[in-house]
């Protein structure tokens, strides 16, 4: 098949008609096939831009969609979607490999893991592509139909884990001890009662909650402990 005519299998399986369809060329292109102009004729630069466009737009749907989720939930929900295992499942289902111009005998390795790779750096171009090409509209409603369709059944997966569960796993992991959970204060009365929850790695606290029973409380405390250790990984 006529290289033309593949490009123009892929605008239909994408359902994008590209106004310079040099972009999707540009954006299927390994640098391997071009290594001396790599910059100017390969994916790697639509890439990091299709990359940044794409977790906006899933930080946003994500935002929109789940109100009462924590920043520390959002970006593990987040961080899930755009992970090289989903991405690359959604270029497989879509048998976007076919279509990747790669040199593999210029490849140091090559292997499934590699395949998977290029299927999610092609698909982020591909982002950066229409963005580029068509505009930002058209970059939300590629995002939209392709990759947004995952985000519920990872939302399942993501957001309702227990944080009590998933902050023990840390901890024995990190310093071979359990979290402990002391109830810090109470206050008010029958129906109105609050319990202030710390969770505690050693006597080092890690959170804090508060809620009308321990068990909850203990629950935010856990959740409050994720996002501050979020945070610090991220500095």
């Amino acid at each position: 098949m006529e290289n033309g005519d593949k490009l123009a299998e892929l605008e239909a399986l994408l359902q994008v008609t590209f106004n310079e369809r040099s972009f999707l060329q540009r954006a299927v292109t390994h640098h391997s096939c071009c290594p001396e102009t790599a910059i100017r004729d390969s994916y790697d630069t639509l890439e990091f831009l299709g990359d940044a466009i794409l977790g906006a737009h899933v930080v946003e749907h994500i935002y929109r969609n789940f109100p009462d989720a924590s920043e520390g939930e959002m970006t593990a929900l987040k961080s899930e979607v755009v992970s090289r295992r989903v991405l690359s499942k959604i270029g497989q289902a879509i048998n976007l490999f076919s279509y990747i111009r790669v040199d593999i005998a210029n490849m140091k390795t090559f292997n499934e893991r590699s395949q998977d790779s290029l299927c999610t750096d092609v698909l982020e171009a591909i982002i950066g592509a229409i963005h580029i090409d068509q505009g930002p509209e058209a970059a939300r409603d590629f995002v939209a139909r392709t990759i947004l369709p995952v985000v519920p059944q990872l939302s399942k997966q993501t957001l309702d884990a227990n944080p009590k569960g998933r902050l023990q796993k840390i901890i024995l992991q990190r310093s071979n001890s359990l979290p402990r959970y002391r109830v810090l204060e109470q206050s008010g009365r029958h129906n109105d009662r609050v319990f202030t929850v710390g969770v505690f790695e050693q006597e080092f606290l890690l959170g804090i909650g508060k809620a009308s029973s321990i068990k909850e409380a203990g629950r935010m405390a856990a959740r409050e402990a994720l996002e501050i250790l979020q945070e610090q990984e991220d500095l």
